[in-house]
């Protein structure tokens, strides 16, 4: 019995040590369609990701539909901006600010200095004054909040677009309407220590 083992070890041995090309083949086909199923999202994803100024429209809009404007205006404004027909802005001060925040987790202090400035139409530059008069410690509150919150990434950005997208929300919320077009900074300077 002991011969027989030793006569049919080596056989044993021999299909063992053989590849299996089966399992080979299962595993590659396996990545294969991994892969495609990841390459597919991928290609869906950015195909129904919108851009940052489809983002920053669909913005504009929302602020227009919480205010109660009708669609049709909006039809309006965007006809004439597509004709050539711009509307008189003017420029208006939203006040200096002087912001400083600390984090504990680096033990850094960031100091942020900047004037700020709005844009809104001619024709809304009376309602705007008196909303602000209304509002001025709110607003002031809301671009405090939202300095205090911005990651320094942000605050390095040269167009500072995020930031300003944030802060233009947040003012026209606390007008109640939606009358500031664009917020501009003068000024901008921010030093960590």
């Amino acid at each position: 019995m002991a011969d027989e083992t030793l006569e049919n070890e080596p056989e044993y041995q021999a299909e063992a040590a053989k590849p299996s090309g089966r399992g080979a083949f299962r595993l590659v086909k396996a990545v294969a369609f991994v892969s495609v199923v990841v390459v597919v999202e991928l290609v869906v994803a950015s195909m129904i990701t919108p851009s940052a100024q489809e983002t920053a429209k669909l913005a504009h809009e929302l602020a227009a539909a919480s205010a109660g404007k009708a669609a049709d205006d909006r039809e309006e404004h965007a006809e004439d901006h597509a004709h050539g027909d711009t509307h008189d802005l003017r420029e208006v001060e939203l006040g200096t600010y002087n912001v400083t925040r600390f984090n504990p987790t680096t033990n850094t202090t960031l100091a942020i200095d900047f004037e700020l400035f709005g844009t809104v139409l001619a024709d809304d530059a009376t309602d705007f004054e008196h909303h602000f008069e209304n509002s001025k410690a709110r607003i002031r509150e809301q671009v405090t909040m939202t300095l205090h919150g911005a990651d320094s990434a942000s605050l390095s950005d040269a167009g500072l677009g995020l930031i300003k997208r944030q802060i233009l929300e947040k003012t026209n919320r606390a007008l109640g309407e939606p009358l500031v077009k664009e917020v501009l900074f003068s000024k901008f300077n921010f030093v960590e220590r």
